[in-house]
């Protein structure tokens, strides 16, 4: 074909389909981008709620039986939900990870409805729910944060694991719990868990704000 010669009609132009494709991932990108910023905000609004969720307790030491019966089970069917979600929805973890994020939701569930539809409840069973859910909840995150290596993030897996594990094990093994030892405990770990919630938040938007050759 000479210069002159008429480009085919069903020919494309030189680099058209490559600027296309520039503008599709572009799109793709700004969109992603627009989702993650979304998603620290979520974040933080949960660790402001649970933060605060923990400050009410500990400042409540004459809450009755059923006020804490309440409480835990509003507490384990909101991380059960969470954990639920995260199993469905989660793309970046392993098939292992993402069943046990199921298997926890679904237990959390559970635990949270039993505790708000049996509201007669003992101390020392509402303990065992609620320290049984912990320490599930501890052993998965531990075992997240030993297998996934040297990423970013893996202390805030890890540390969320002792502080579960550890708050499980103390309200399940008291001999003599009492229901303001529970509160206490319950509010110190919802307190702890918001913090942990907001460094996961900010630690999400500042990925969310890196630009994208650098990440």
């Amino acid at each position: 074909m000479t210069a002159s010669d008429p480009m085919p009609a069903g020919q494309a132009l030189p680099g058209r389909h490559a600027a296309a494709d520039a503008d599709s991932i572009a799109r793709e990108q700004h969109a992603a981008g627009q989702s993650r910023d979304r998603s620290w905000l979520v974040l933080l609004a949960g660790a402001i709620a649970t933060f605060a969720l923990g400050l009410v307790v500990l400042l409540w030491p004459k809450a009755t039986l059923n006020v804490v019966a309440i409480l835990l089970g509003a507490q384990l069917l909101v991380f059960g939900l969470a954990r639920l979600f995260a199993g469905l929805t989660v793309r970046n973890e392993s098939g292992g990870t993402r069943a046990a994020y199921v298997i926890l939701g679904l237990f959390g569930l559970a635990a949270g409805l039993y505790c708000i539809r049996h509201l007669s409840v003992t101390v020392v069973l509402l303990a065992f729910i609620v320290g049984l859910f912990w320490v599930l909840h501890g052993v998965v995150d531990l075992i997240i944060a030993a297998i996934a290596g040297p990423v970013p993030g893996r202390w805030l897996k890890a540390t969320s694991g002792v502080i579960s594990l550890g708050a499980g094990l103390l309200v399940i093994f008291k001999p003599t719990i009492s229901l303001k030892f529970l509160l206490a405990v319950l509010g110190a770990w919802l307190m702890l868990y918001g913090v942990l919630l907001a460094a996961w938040a900010f630690r999400a938007r500042n990925a969310a704000t890196r630009p994208l050759a650098t990440r």
